[in-house]
């Protein structure tokens, strides 16, 4: 879904944060910004419509012409561009917020390889990206789709991490971001550290919403 600020009124961000939007009810939804900065006025939120929430927010949204929305928020951003390869790590609709890194990193010409691993629990979760095709092109982007609950697909199977070890035996010298579910993020958390990974390389924004007690 895209959203387009008034002109003269660029919107400031980095890639990687999240806006709130505020429904008609009083409440506000958070939603990772799937576009870069170099998006100008343009933004770009990822909406998984099948909860009654989410289709209200979209009945919201095409009912009326414009829509009061807060930003930016988040720290697991990329502010700066790190001097080695990323890791960018998302389950489900947490591609929004991946989407954005891998746009900006393209604007930018980021030059380090960049592994995205998307997982679903089902092939038919993955959704259409717009820019799918045009990443498959790029010489350092390596896109990698992970099943969790069922096998016998044409691509990978298991969990989050558990793909990532396979691929890096070394994880010292990646910087990592994980969206999901809090769930989804610390177990991501605790699988690599075990595997060899310093905690402190992986951003993510679970940790300041839902910090572990």
């Amino acid at each position: 879904m895209r959203l387009r600020a008034p002109a003269g009124k660029p919107p400031r961000y980095h890639a990687g944060q999240y806006l709130m939007i505020h429904r008609d009810n009083g409440e506000k939804s958070s939603f990772s910004l799937a576009s870069a900065p170099s998006g100008g006025r343009d933004l770009e939120i990822h909406v998984l419509a099948r909860e009654a929430s989410a289709l209200n927010l979209i009945e919201q949204l095409q009912r009326n012409a414009m829509v009061r929305i807060d930003m930016p928020f988040g720290d697991a951003h990329l502010a700066e561009l790190p001097d080695g390869p990323l890791v960018l790590i998302a389950a489900g609709t947490g591609m929004g917020q991946v989407h954005g890194l891998i746009e900006h990193c393209r604007a930018e010409g980021f030059k380090y390889p960049v592994h995205l691993y998307w997982g679903v629990r089902r092939p038919e979760d993955f959704y259409e990206v717009e820019h799918w095709d045009e990443w498959l092109k790029l010489p350092n982007l390596f896109l990698h789709k992970v099943v969790s609950d069922q096998c016998g697909w044409q691509g990978r199977c298991g969990m989050l991490h558990e793909a990532v070890c396979e691929d890096f035996p070394d994880l010292k010298a990646l910087h990592v971001y994980a969206s999901g579910s809090p769930a989804m993020v610390y177990g991501t958390l605790d699988a690599l550290v075990e595997a060899g990974m310093d905690a402190h390389q992986m951003r993510a924004d679970v940790f300041a919403y839902a910090p572990r007690t």
